[in-house]
C-alpha cells in the first residue's frame, strides 16, 4: 500500500497533477486569487512543455548514466543480466494477445544482444504491476515472450513478476540468484540508471550499467521543434518524478539505511 501512496504522491506534484490540483483549488478560491491560480496551472503547464524545459530536467540525469558506465566498462563475463521493466506493457486477455513495446522497449532487445553476445548465462526479467485487473498480465512474462521471439532460451531467463519498484527489484533479484556477491550488467533507461545502480548495490551486487532509453539528443532543430509538444512534457514529468523519487530517498534515510525503511 506504502508503494501505491508513494507513486500517486509523486504523481501529483507532477506537471499534470499540478495542474489539476492547482485548477481545482483556484476555483475555490475568490476574486482576484481564483484567476491567478488558475493563470499559474496553466502556465506551469505550457512551460514544462517546452522542448529546451523538458532536456533541462532530463538531460542531467542521462549525463549522469553515460559517466557511470563509462567509469564502469562491461569488459567481462558477469553473472546475470539483469533487465528492469518499463519497456512494455503485458498482455490482456480478450484484448492484446501480445505485450505492447513503448519507448522505453530497448531494455528488452539489449538484454537480449547482451546474452547473445555472451556477457551473461542468465537472464532476470524482473517487473510486476499495480493494476489490480486480474486479466492484465505482469511485465516480466512479456518480456520473456519478446525476448523468446529474439531467439534467447527458455531455460536462460528467470522471471521476477512481483516486484513494483526499483528497490523490489534489487532485493527479489537477489532472492533468484542468491546470496553473496555477484556482478551482474543493469539493464534500464538512463534516466533511471543512478537510483537503480544504488538499490542494486545496497541489495549487495557488483553492478556494470548498461543504458537505453536515451532521450536527450540535444541535435540542431528548426525554430518550430522547440514549440510545446507532449513529447517535452513527458520528459519533465519522467524527469520530475525521479528527482522526487531520489528525494524520498534522501529524507527517509533509504541511501543510508540501504532500503530498511
Amino acid at each position: 500500500m506504502a508503494a501505491e501512496l508513494t507513486k500517486y504522491a509523486i504523481w501529483l506534484l507532477s506537471p499534470l497533477g499540478l495542474w489539476i490540483a492547482l485548477s481545482m483549488f483556484g476555483m475555490v478560491l475568490p476574486s482576484p486569487w481564483r484567476a491567478r491560480v488558475v493563470v499559474l496551472a496553466q502556465l506551469q503547464l505550457l512551460a514544462f512543455s517546452l522542448p529546451w524545459v523538458g532536456e533541462a530536467l532530463l538531460g542531467p540525469l542521462e549525463d549522469e548514466a553515460l559517466v557511470m558506465e563509462a567509469s564502469r566498462p562491461l569488459a567481462e563475463q558477469v553473472d546475470a543480466i539483469v533487465v528492469l521493466g518499463g519497456g512494455l506493457e503485458g498482455t490482456y486477455a480478450g484484448v492484446r494477445a501480445l505485450p505492447d513495446v513503448n519507448d522505453a522497449g530497448d531494455r528488452v532487445w539489449q538484454g537480449a544482444r547482451l546474452y547473445k553476445q555472451g556477457i551473461a548465462p542468465r537472464l532476470v526479467l524482473s517487473g510486476g504491476q499495480f493494476s489490480a485487473d486480474p486479466r492484465k498480465e505482469a511485465e516480466a512474462p512479456g518480456m520473456k515472450m519478446f525476448m523468446l521471439d529474439m531467439g534467447v532460451p527458455d531455460q536462460a531467463m528467470l522471471i521476477e513478476d512481483q516486484s513494483r519498484t526499483t528497490f523490489e527489484n534489487a532485493l527479489r533479484t537477489r532472492e533468484l540468484l542468491g546470496e553473496g556477491e555477484r556482478s551482474i550488467a543493469l539493464v534500464t533507461s538512463a534516466f533511471h540508471m543512478g537510483r537503480s545502480v544504488l538499490w542494486f548495490e545496497k541489495a549487495g551486487f557488483t553492478v556494470y550499467p548498461v543504458r537505453t532509453d536515451i532521450r536527450v539528443l540535444n541535435e540542431d532543430r528548426a525554430f518550430w521543434e522547440w514549440l510545446p509538444k507532449p513529447q517535452a512534457l513527458d520528459e519533465s514529468t519522467i524527469a520530475i518524478k525521479e528527482h522526487l523519487g531520489r528525494l524520498q530517498l534522501k529524507v527517509s534515510g533509504a541511501y543510508e539505511s540501504g532500503g530498511s525503511q
